[in-house]
């Protein structure tokens, strides 16, 4: 026990002893911590120390949340550290097995709080806020991805600074925390600082303001797993709250629009358009990395590990798994036709076999049968070299860290890891929304866009439904949730005439569905709707009255008398609509596309892990997350073994070093 317990000792005291910078020039910072109060100049090289800091995490925090679960696999190329991940065999001796860089992050985020002036003003301003807020939301994240990976931690709000006093925390079996109680921690935490009519000036500003965590990402985050854990409505509706007020802040807002999608350009499908896509597109928050080679300095591997490059001899250790290729296939893309009459053609498929790229036939054509966004981010080339033969002759790129390019001839290194962008938050918020009641909005996200028009329009989200979204008082800028203004979020559903022929592509639109960036016109795709349960509906009857046949007092009264048994039977119909019932019931459908959106739209990105665990735990149905995991090779390839590791929650969760 000693012996772990030093271990683990050194794990929490590691962040005392990094707060020196080294990201590129910006990072490159003398430490200035003092055992008083910062000064005025110190704060910013402490905040650089953090950001350093969180540079080692990434890489971890990407493959763990990806390589265990589904839509990658690996090649023979892969390490035994990486092999033992997708396998889900981790020992306390694995690579990617060591909460010690998390820690790092939350103690120089603890040494920070504790030393900084939070009392000092400047005109009427506390000096430090944007800093401490940083510092907090750092800590929290951290934090919360140590309960994600481990189930329960240790966890200290104090700084650690000597041996004894890391070894006494170590002792003690009483200060672990779990995921819930660690959101209920930082949940309290972060609210004293929510501003009504302030969001990104909370930001420091003296650097990227990318490289930090936005104060309302992070409590929605923290509300959107804790009611996962919890099953406890009333945190979706404050998820929905604060992923509101930071996608739609006056001035600040942050519609989905991103230059990146891939689309068929024809109704013959016989020429795609494949915009380079990456996960470094409009971030939200995102790590700089070091990228120019020397001692010392903290580089991403990423780039290595899924893409092919000299460094592994042009075999990229993860591929997209047979699974991933399965979910997207079984999509539709939609493409809509404009003859001059708007004649729609909805969900025209493609024949891949006959499909044509720059003049060149599609290679290998199954990639683009379904969703456009799997050939989009995974690009493979044939190459020969008779002069290397222990090269790979097929040379796979994942573009969300190739840097734009599909050929990476030599050694590179990525610049920056994202963690969160624009459509995470999106899915996010359609989690949120779908779980606290409101599956019409949530469904709005992925088939139309959010907006005030499609909000307010009862044949794509009901009255009683936008009433209700319309109660949720706002935390920021806004009047309610239900505000997300028409003039900032310009959504597919104000386009007319040309919009048809540019594929959904035009210059007013900037508030796009998610389902459309790999699956087309996708508001228009009948096929592609919320499920409702159509049992309990009663059949509205049809007015066969007109002005001629109204000639006697008796037809007046029997036109009347239809009249009310139609509006009777609206009336029920929207009554079983609205009822708990149906409700319940396409919250349960639209969870399940929820899921698979955010498989089509983040592979790669390191959420999928997590995102099967928060729908696990959300609908109490423990084995299907390894359920789902083992068909990572496809579903005629189901991993029995797999499955079992995963059937319990006790068996998603890492050892600690020191058990």
């Amino acid at each position: 026990m000693k012996a772990k317990s030093i271990i683990m000792s050194a794990l929490l005291l590691l962040g005392a002893g990094t707060l020196t910078t080294s990201c590129e020039d910006m990072l490159e910072a003398e430490n200035k911590l003092v055992t008083t109060d910062l000064e005025p100049q110190d704060t910013v090289y402490q905040m650089l120390g953090i950001i350093n800091a969180m540079q080692k995490v990434v890489d971890p925090t990407i493959l763990l949340g990806e390589v265990r679960a589904d839509l990658v696999d690996l090649s023979t190329s892969a390490s035994t550290d990486l092999q033992l991940l997708s396998s889900n065999d981790l020992t306390t001796g694995n690579a990617y097995n060591d909460p010690t860089s998390f820690y790092a992050v939350i103690n120089n985020c603890n040494i920070y709080l504790a030393h900084v002036d939070t009392a000092l003003k400047t005109k009427g301003e506390y000096y430090y806020e944007k800093e401490i807020i940083s510092a907090k939301t750092f800590r929290a994240w951290a934090y919360l991805e140590l309960a994600k990976i481990y189930g329960k931690v240790p966890f200290v709000t104090e700084p650690v600074l000597t041996a004894s006093a890391a070894e006494d925390i170590v002792k003690d079996n009483s200060n672990r925390q779990d995921l819930v109680g660690i959101c209920d921690y930082f949940i309290e935490d972060l609210l004293q600082h929510v501003n009504t009519d302030r969001n990104k000036e909370l930001i420091p500003s003296y650097t990227s303001q990318t490289y930090f965590i936005p104060l309302r990402v992070m409590l929605g985050e923290l509300y959107l797993y804790r009611g996962s854990f919890t099953q406890n409505q009333s945190d979706f509706v404050e998820a929905v709250r604060y992923y509101h007020d930071y996608l739609a802040f006056t001035n600040e807002t942050r519609p989905t629009w991103e230059p990146y999608y891939s689309t068929w350009q024809n109704e013959n499908f016989n020429f795609v358009s494949t915009s380079r896509a990456t996960s470094t597109t409009q971030p939200i928050t995102c790590v700089p990395m070091d990228s120019i080679g020397y001692y010392g300095g903290n580089y991403s591997e990423l780039r290595a590990i899924f893409c092919a490059q000299l460094s592994n001899n042009y075999y990229a250790p993860v591929t997209p798994s047979a699974r991933l290729k399965e979910i997207s296939q079984a999509q539709q893309y939609c493409f809509v036709v404009d003859n001059g009459s708007v004649a729609q053609r909805d969900t025209l498929v493609g024949h891949p076999e006959e499909t044509e790229i720059n003049g060149a036939m599609l290679e290998p054509a199954s990639n683009y049968v379904g969703d456009l966004r799997y050939s989009a981010f995974y690009q493979t080339e044939s190459r020969s070299d008779q002069y290397h033969p222990e090269y790979s002759k097929t040379r796979q790129t994942i573009l969300k860290y190739s840097g734009y390019s599909s050929r990476l001839s030599s050694d590179t290194r990525i610049e920056k890891v994202t963690l969160f962008r624009t459509n995470t938050i999106y899915l996010h918020l359609a989690e949120a929304l779908n779980r606290a009641g409101f599956p019409e909005s949530a469904f709005a996200i992925l088939k139309y866009g959010i907006s005030e028009t499609v909000l307010s329009d009862s044949t794509k989200v009901s009255t009683d439904e936008y009433t209700r979204l319309q109660a949720i008082t706002s935390v920021g800028f806004a009047s309610n949730a239900a505000d997300w203004d028409q003039n900032d979020f310009y959504t597919i559903d104000r386009a007319t005439g040309s919009f048809l022929t540019n594929l959904g592509i035009n210059s007013s639109v900037n508030q796009y569905p998610i389902h459309f960036y790999g699956c087309g016109d996708v508001n228009c795709n009948k096929n592609y709707y919320l499920p409702t349960d159509s049992s309990g509906l009663v059949t509205v009857p049809v007015d066969t009255f007109t002005t001629a046949n109204l000639q006697t007092a008796e037809d007046t009264i029997a036109h009347e008398a239809l009249l009310a048994e139609i509006e009777a039977a609206k009336k029920a119909n929207a009554e079983w609509l609205a009822s708990d019932e149906v409700r319940s019931q396409r919250i349960a459908a639209l969870d399940l596309m929820i899921l698979e959106e955010e498989a089509l739209e983040l592979a790669y990105e390191g959420t999928r892990f997590y995102d099967l665990m928060r729908y696990a735990k959300y609908t109490g149905n423990t084995a299907f997350l390894g359920e789902t995991i083992a068909k990572r090779k496809g579903e005629d390839n189901y991993d029995s073994s797999l499955a079992a590791k995963l059937s319990s929650e006790s068996g998603w969760y890492l050892p600690l070093p020191n058990q």
